[in-house]
């Protein structure tokens, strides 16, 4: 008997010798925590994706596990599309990889809107929780910024292996649910049509269409192109001047001539969640802006956003402005901040973060951390041992952390804002109304004006009628 259960026992031991040599290394140690959607890729052949350039053929499906979102998909009629590599640094300077995925047609995912093109973010370079990114999209969306990327916290599972935690996030692309201005077509000419559906960054790597402008003091701003892809010599000649009237308004002496050219407001907008997240490297890189078309001869203004890239938030922990001798170039932000009228609107939209906004951002991004602690986990296990690997697995110590950062950021810009400017009371006409007439509600985190029965913004756009 003892000789049949030795024999019994061998022959254990090598079937799973022999099982784990023929699965993916990870794939026997860990597994998903079930408290997260599951995302399942698979390759064609299984084969690795290794690049950002080339896309590869590939089928996903989606596991919702919580109840909050429909599933995407199944095992046995998957969504099919293309994959891969996304990023520069985060792509080369770590084991844990993003990517970028399009699918054939559009679909909804996540209880995210329609659309083909989506990333999964690796955050590999987040020490602090996986919660840089979150807050600042949080920030963003407090501060009611045009358009804000969604995001979901899930865990992959990539060619049957085990990935951890990552972001389903949207792209950010010109689109009627993304950043909502009027497509232009590629190669277009016609002088009404090019005067918008501009999507551009503030980029710091060589691309073949870059445009590179001279600040004026020592420094050369490099603007990538995003949409439209492939320029006529009219779409080239106008976004070259476009940007060039903006440098030069942001360091010329008429306020008239920036105002007409740039968004005040939501440049004030992108800049306090910069300010707020301690991003020292927001106007270096990963720094949109966008125009939408002329309409009947008025020139649309363009708009810093959408807000993106947060991987040195809180990095260099200084009691300064991010412009004010950063680790890395800051293009534009330095000059735009020393315009009186800037500064005017950052402080009024500091008001309305500071007494409506800073305490429930910091509530969500509490039950952000909880929601994905089991995943922190399990993501610690796979990626322990990589190359750049950041230690996420106590997501209670790095909440802390995190929220420590948050409140000194707030209390610093407290003592240099104060409580910033209230916004000024604005009536059906736009023109500034009694206060005795008007009263100051706060609905679902937003300050509105009540006045005649409607509610207002602070601005005087009009929200619904009551």
């Amino acid at each position: 008997m003892k000789r049949i259960i030795a024999l019994l026992f061998c022959i254990q031991l090598s079937v799973v010798s022999l099982f784990a040599l023929t699965i993916p290394e990870g794939y026997l140690m860990f597994d998903n925590s079930k408290t997260l959607p599951i995302v399942y890729v698979n390759t064609e052949n299984n084969a690795e994706i290794t690049s950002t350039d080339t896309l590869m053929k590939m089928t996903l499906y989606i596991d919702s596990v919580v109840a909050d979102y429909p599933s995407l998909g199944s095992a046995q009629a998957p969504i099919a599309g293309t994959i891969k590599g996304r990023g520069n640094w985060t792509w080369n300077g770590f084991d844990k990889k993003p990517y970028k995925i399009k699918f054939d047609v559009k679909h909804k995912v996540l209880g995210m809107p329609n659309n083909r093109h989506w990333c999964l973010m690796a955050h590999a370079d987040d020490n602090l929780g996986f919660l840089r990114a979150y807050a600042g999209f949080r920030i963003s969306k407090a501060l009611k910024m045009r358009w804000t990327p969604r995001t979901r916290p899930v865990e992959l599972v990539l060619n049957g292996q085990y990935k951890g935690l990552y972001f389903l996030t949207e792209h950010v692309r010109i689109a009627s649910n993304r950043v909502k201005i009027k497509e232009q077509a590629d190669n277009e000419s016609r002088a009404d049509s090019i005067t918008g559906g501009w999507l551009v960054e503030i980029d710091n790597y060589q691309t073949e269409n870059n445009i590179e402008l001279d600040e004026g003091n020592g420094q050369h701003v490099m603007i990538s192109l995003r949409e439209p892809d492939v320029l006529t010599n009219p779409q080239r000649t106008y976004i070259v001047n476009q940007m060039n009237a903006l440098n030069n308004a942001l360091y010329g002496n008429s306020a008239s001539k920036l105002q007409q050219l740039l968004d005040l407001d939501e440049a004030a907008k992108f800049y306090l969640v910069q300010e707020i997240m301690e991003d020292c490297e927001s106007y270096h890189g990963s720094c949109f802006l966008y125009k939408d078309r002329d309409t009947l001869g008025v020139a649309d203004k363009w708009k810093f956003g959408p807000v993106w890239d947060f991987g040195n938030a809180y990095n260099r922990h200084a009691d300064r402005w991010i412009y004010d001798g950063p680790i890395w170039p800051q293009y534009w932000i330095g000059q735009l901040a020393t315009w009186p009228e800037f500064q005017k609107a950052v402080k009024e939209q500091w008001w309305i973060f500071y007494h409506t906004q800073k305490d429930a951002v910091r509530t969500k991004i509490s039950e952000m951390a909880t929601s994905i602690t089991e995943a922190a986990k399990n993501d610690a296990a796979v990626w322990r041992n990589t190359n750049n690997y950041c230690d996420n697995s106590n997501m209670s110590g790095k909440l802390n952390d995190f929220l420590g950062n948050y409140d000194w950021r707030i209390n610093w810009l407290y003592s240099q804002w104060g409580e910033g400017i209230e916004p000024a009371i604005w009536g059906v006409e736009n023109t500034p109304v009694d206060a005795v007439q008007s009263e100051k509600i706060l609905k679902d985190g937003q300050l509105l004006i009540r006045r005649n029965g409607r509610l207002y913004t602070i601005s005087g756009q009009l929200i619904e009628a009551l």
